[in-house]
């Protein structure tokens, strides 16, 4: 049997790479041919009905405006059509027989519409179609190209007609395209056209779309030929392992939206090979299957995209987490979804429940999981390429959207009966209930209907007396039980045979009510966490989006600027158990985003995180604009290369845990809290004077030094059992004096004084930050010097061999990013005031720098520099030293045997 199917699976995947070789070949037909292809404008129809351009209600405003558009100008309509749709048609000369992919630049997802060539049968472009691009002329008004399908065409003269499938609202329409092969947008520039730019002291970073030859940069040898190749993903302690050969892995992972999914299938094709050769094994597919206009109802349209996108990952090694339910997603109407009390609201804590949303949920899943894959030929709980299941995205009943303000009281109740049920059970009646909680009494207490209110989360964490303490009890142990009966659910009854986690939301009160939040996700089989770090940005729309008018605050946490309260990549892990961070993001605008994901990758692996999921993706390859959660950028997925190497390949080594706390169950119930995250007053400690970096028993730990996670790992231990908590001797590690916090490894030095990481592992070493405060660094096997005010400068080992050693480096290099034409004014507040957004491409400061390493063979090792794909450009010099080019981010370090070789 077992030959049988292997047999099977080699012939699908057989199947699945011969159609993937095809279309990524279509994809690097570049440069295209000038005869090729046919480009129209949109406002200049044969016959419409559409209002003439100067009522077009969408026209630009200005000369800035119509410089976004193709020959300054669109067409287009808003308001209430009437029964005939309206229409356009256009007469296209075709130069050649072929198929043809037919591109569209138009306003949005506004304006879902048909089209057809000749008599041709119609082609649908619905509201769901993948945006490919986006350029504003204006707020809420901007320019998209999307790929309305495929078509083949004789050579010759062909009509066109596109007509409206909805009766009101907005569409707009500013150039069409014909081509025979795959094409990627640049704005309004046309098929090889390449807009030149230039402004002082920063060069363009716009590549082209990537062919995928050779490259000595291509990560895509970290992940296996296919992924799930070694088995179902498990957790093996705290790490995850491959289940068939019991190797570890770590997770270098982004975000994907339904609008990736839903990206024209060559795309995803390329989508796959440029996260691979990146570096990224994991991608977490965050959005809703159910459809919009019946909740009870699977897409069947979108399942069959993520099933393909699915197996576009698996074929370039890369694994999938699903993410499907979060209440922001959905608002509930009691008339349309039959939800009691219902007007519109998101269902906070809705899921932890009520039985009837419980059951549509479980159906999502059920479909999901259980349906054939017609891509891979097997459903998704079979699949080991689908690693991870969570439960519920961002939500608690520990959270202050918990209430009765966000909550309708019909179906508060529901909860509120069991909660009386769990409290007779617990004190033998209400009325003995009552009496233990000294006759204190809450509105929505009915003894006679059998349901006890719930108290404000703020009266919880803050009274913590006998009611307080049984309200948090009851929550936190129904929460849980839902993460464990839904677990069983996804494992035992439909068969999922990957890893499950509940959710990773905070809680109303750190202190109190989060360890008892993580406690009831630890029913599942490891922990999960979201974070983000940036300074203010005020403005209307500033939690989405970056608009002219908004203000804001560049912040790097490298000064130590509010690192007291924590960062996203200080990991503290519960009982043994894996954890991730499935969102974390630096977002913009903010100059420092280049500290970013190195401090996520350094000291990611310190702690020994197990997976790090960047939020998130805009597109399948570089963005040319920055969105609020920018990640397709050369300041953050530009400095994969170098990083996915240091967290995936353990260039770092993980440390010891510093801190274990012991927390009893008994007491997080009874509201006492966990340590509050604060300096911690060492001089007990110092007193005990243990040996350097042995961990010494105490009765408790009362406050945790956040810069302990800088030091090492940090842990808690949430049990029935009362045991000491251990800890190292922090001060061996922290000078507050010196502002200077070092790892116990002794691999990673965080100068707050300086403003500067620095990286100084036999397989790494490097630095990042302030850089021109020091402008001079010495490693082991390294030196550098830089004029650059603040950047990255890594040497990375390629070979797993140490970098003394090492005959394949990568040297990567990053300032900061921004728009061509940006502009700010200070305020006096000290913020800055968005004056012009700019546009596309993004723009790096110039790079500095001269490299030098000291071992003595450094002459035969020559430098070559690489272009933003990692193709070579020229050779620079060797490795005894060699200037940086004010334009480059990588350069490859190897030994050269031929004068000609430079890949």
């Amino acid at each position: 049997m077992i030959d049988k199917l292997s047999f099977a699976l080699g012939v699908v995947l057989f199947m699945i790479n011969g159609i993937h070789a095809g279309i990524l070949a279509e994809v690097a037909s570049f440069p295209p041919s000038r005869s090729d292809w046919v480009w129209w404008e949109a406002e200049t129809p044969t016959a419409t009905n559409f209002p003439p351009l100067q009522q077009n209600p969408f026209r630009p405003a200005n000369p800035q405006e119509a410089a976004v558009l193709s020959e300054d100008q669109w067409i287009g309509v808003a308001g209430d059509y009437g029964e005939t749709p309206m229409w356009l048609e256009y007469t296209v000369q075709v130069p050649q027989d072929a198929e043809y992919h037919f591109y569209v630049r138009k306003f949005w997802k506004h304006g879902p519409f048909r089209w057809r060539f000749d008599g041709q049968p119609w082609q649908q472009v619905s509201r769901d179609i993948a945006l490919l691009d986006s350029e504003d002329l204006r707020k809420f008004i901007g320019a998209n190209w999307i790929h309305a399908g495929k078509i083949k065409l004789n050579a010759g003269t062909h009509a066109l007609r596109i007509e409206l499938t909805q009766s009101s609202g907005a569409a707009a329409f500013d150039c069409f395209l014909l081509i025979p092969h795959v094409w990627f947008p640049r704005g309004k520039d046309k098929p090889g056209e390449r807009s030149e730019v230039s402004e002082p002291g920063w060069f363009a970073f716009d590549p082209e779309a990537d062919p995928f030859v050779e490259s000595p940069i291509d990560l895509r040898f970290l992940n296996e030929r296919f992924a799930g190749k070694q088995g179902f993903i498990q957790v093996q302690g705290d790490t995850f392992v491959h289940g068939e050969t019991g190797e570890p892995v770590r997770f270098w992972g982004v975000n994907a939206g339904p609008d990736i999914v839903r990206l024209p299938r060559p795309y995803l094709d390329y989508l796959a090979r440029y996260l691979a050769k990146l570096g990224v094994n994991i991608v977490r597919v965050h959005g809703r299957i159910w459809r919009d206009e019946a909740i009870r109802q699977v897409d069947e349209g979108y399942l069959d995209q993520l099933f393909y996108f699915i197996a576009a990952m698996k074929r370039e090694g890369i694994y999938t987490a699903l993410s499907i339910y979060f209440p922001l997603w959905l608002r509930l109407d009691e008339e349309k979804h039959g939800f009691a009390g219902y007007q519109g609201q998101h269902p906070f804590a809705l899921l932890f429940f009520n039985p009837t949303f419980q059951a549509i949920y479980r159906d999502w899943w059920q479909v999901l999981l259980t349906t054939r894959n017609p891509y891979t030929g097997v459903p998704l709980k079979d699949e080991p390429a689908v690693a991870i299941a969570e439960l519920v995205n961002e939500d608690s009943t520990l959270f202050w959207t918990f209430s009765y303000e966000r909550i309708p009281h019909a179906q508060m109740a529901i909860l509120e009966e069991r909660f009386a049920a769990w409290l007779r059970e617990r004190y033998g009646s209400l009325e003995k209930t009552l009496e233990a909680w000294g006759g204190r009494t809450h509105e929505r207490d009915d003894l006679e209907a059998g349901r006890i209110g719930f108290l404000p989360l703020w009266e919880l964490f803050n009274r913590r007396d006998k009611r307080a303490q049984d309200t948090a009890t009851f929550l936190a142990r129904h929460q849980r039980a839902f993460f464990e009966e839904m677990g069983a659910f996804l494992k035992e009854t439909l068969g999922f045979q990957g890893c499950i986690y509940g959710s990773n939301w905070k809680t109303a009160s750190p202190r109190y009510l989060g360890p008892l939040d993580k406690w009831s996700n630890l029913a599942c089989d490891f922990l999960d966490r979201h974070g983000y770090f940036g300074g203010p940005h005020e403005g209307d729309g500033a939690s989405y989006s970056i608009r002219k008018g908004h203000r804001f605050g560049d912040r790097s946490a490298l000064p130590g600027d509010g690192i007291e309260g924590g960062l996203p990549i200080m990991d503290l892990t519960y009982n043994g158990k894996p954890s991730t961070i499935t969102e974390v993001n630096w977002p913009p605008p903010n100059r420092f985003r280049a500290e970013f994901p190195v401090l996520a990758a350094a000291y990611g692996a310190l702690q020994g995180t197990d997976g790090i999921f960047f939020f998130a993706l805009a597109g399948p390859s570089w963005q040319r604009r920055l969105t609020k959660f920018a990640i397709e950028t050369p300041a953050v997925m530009g400095q994969f290369p170098a990083l996915a190497l240091l967290y995936r390949k353990r260039g770092i080594r993980p440390a010891d845990p510093v801190v274990m706390m012991q927390l009893t169950l008994a007491d997080l119930f009874a509201l006492k809290g966990a340590p509050g995250v604060e300096p911690m007053n060492l001089d007990a400690l110092r007193a005990m004077d243990p040996p350097p970096g042995a961990r010494t028993s105490v009765e408790n730990v009362s406050s945790l030094d956040p810069l302990a996670f800088l030091v090492g790992k940090v842990e808690m231990v949430l049990s029935e059992k009362n045991g000491p908590s251990e800890m190292v001797d922090l001060s061996r590690f922290i000078d507050r004096e010196a502002d200077v916090v070092k790892s116990t490894t002794g691999e990673l030095t965080w100068d707050f004084g300086q403003g500067i990481v620095s990286i100084h592992s036999p397989y790494v070493q490097g630095a990042s930050g302030f850089l021109g405060k020091v402008g001079q660094f010495q490693f082991g096997d390294v030196a550098f010097e830089t004029g650059m005010e603040y950047g990255t400068i890594l040497i990375v080992s390629m070979d797993g061999h140490p970098i003394r050693e090492s005959e394949k480096l990568l040297v990567q290099v990053m300032s900061e990013e921004k728009h061509l034409g940006w502009q700010t004014t200070k305020q006096d507040d000290g913020l800055k005031q968005i004056t012009s957004l700019g546009g596309p491409p993004l723009m790096v400061r110039t790079l500095d720098g001269f490299v030098s390493l000291t071992r003595p063979d450094a002459h035969s090792l020559h430098a070559v520099a690489l272009d933003a794909r990692g193709y070579p450009l020229e050779e620079v010099g060797t490795a005894e030293g060699f200037s940086l080019r004010e334009d480059v981010l990588y350069y490859l370090v190897r030994l050269k045997q031929d004068p000609c070789d430079l890949d």
